[in-house]
């Protein structure tokens, strides 16, 4: 009895010192990854590629930046969800994949409220309305009346089914009693692409890709899918100052996957908030239409959990079915 006592102390005392070995392993180890869910040139991107280097440097490994967009950002989204919860797999994305995507998307590859641990809130970025530079419309009202003259005729791009983009035009579509087909992208940019092109007439897209060609005159940006004017665009109006209550918002969030330790997540918070807090960064976040901002793991949460249950009631009843 007693060789069996001894027996279970030796093993466990075995066990523990495996656990504190693992425990005491320095994170992180080797290069970390954040997954992207659009492509080069999206709000997400522009986050991810200007706090890395800060990010590198407080984490002591290199930071990697890997793009894999796909079903409004769906796809990357999944690949951090299914990831092990180490630190070494992290993602960076608006706010589409985890709160809105779900409600659109019959087949989720995830449960958008447990599958992640917040780091910190980033960005926020702003959602505009823009044309291209050929179609006679200067506003809202105008581009609605175009539509109606020209039924069948008019399409506007999203980053994909399921994106703030995607909700925005059928919030427009079911108030005006518009017919402008749905066209969906992997992605702000290449809706942006063929918008210049005049593949497409009309498209949602934020800022980041919207700036640079509307400051070439190639794209016209007709107004701001947000609540209120912003002081960087003090020109343009929102959507809702014609139609009240055509209103979304777009931020940018860091996260790891689900059960990623709390002093892993701690670290990371601290390091995107240092990032933030930099004055160059916030001045090149400017110059990308976004706006720095920084959070608790908690405050991120709390956004999450609340437009979620936001978008549940929102969608179905602006006539979105998941598909």
């Amino acid at each position: 009895m007693l060789g069996s006592i001894r027996l279970v102390l030796v093993v466990a005392a075995v066990a523990l010192t495996v656990s504190g070995a693992a425990l005491a392993q320095p994170y992180p180890e080797r290069p970390v990854t954040i997954i992207v869910p659009y492509p080069p040139g999206a709000s997400t991107d522009a986050v991810a590629r200007l706090t890395r280097d800060i990010l590198a440097r407080e984490l002591g490994q290199p930071v990697i930046i890997d793009n894999r967009p796909g079903a409004g950002g769906t796809l990357g989204a999944a690949v951090v969800a299914n990831a092990q919860p180490d630190g070494h797999t992290l993602l960076i994305s608006v706010n589409a994949p985890l709160t809105m995507n779900p409600h659109i998307q019959k087949t989720f590859p995830f449960e958008a409220r447990t599958a992640f641990a917040p780091i910190s809130l980033a960005a926020e970025s702003l959602l505009v309305l823009a044309v291209n530079a050929k179609l006679p419309v200067k506003t809202v009202r105008e581009l609605v009346d175009y539509v109606k003259s020209n039924p069948g005729k008019v399409s506007y791009g999203s980053a994909g089914v399921g994106s703030a983009h995607h909700i925005a035009g059928e919030m427009i579509k079911q108030r005006t009693g518009i017919d402008m087909a749905h066209v969906a992208y992997r992605g702000t940019a290449p809706a942006i692409q063929d918008l210049v092109g005049g593949s497409i007439q009309v498209s949602f897209g934020t800022t980041p890709a919207v700036l640079p060609h509307a400051q070439e005159g190639t794209i016209r940006i007709v107004a701001l899918a947000e609540a209120r004017r912003h002081p960087d665009l003090p020109g343009i109006p929102t959507i809702a100052e014609t139609f009240p209550g055509i209103v979304t918002n777009t931020w940018v969030g860091f996260f790891a996957p689900a059960g990623t330790p709390r002093p892993i997540i701690d670290k990371l918070n601290a390091a995107m908030n240092l990032a933030l807090k930099q004055p160059d960064i916030i001045e090149k976040f400017k110059l990308q239409g976004l706006t720095a901002l920084g959070t608790s793991p908690e405050e991120l949460q709390k956004i999450v959990a609340e437009e979620y249950g936001r978008w549940a009631k929102i969608i179905p009843a602006i006539g979105i079915q998941a598909k």
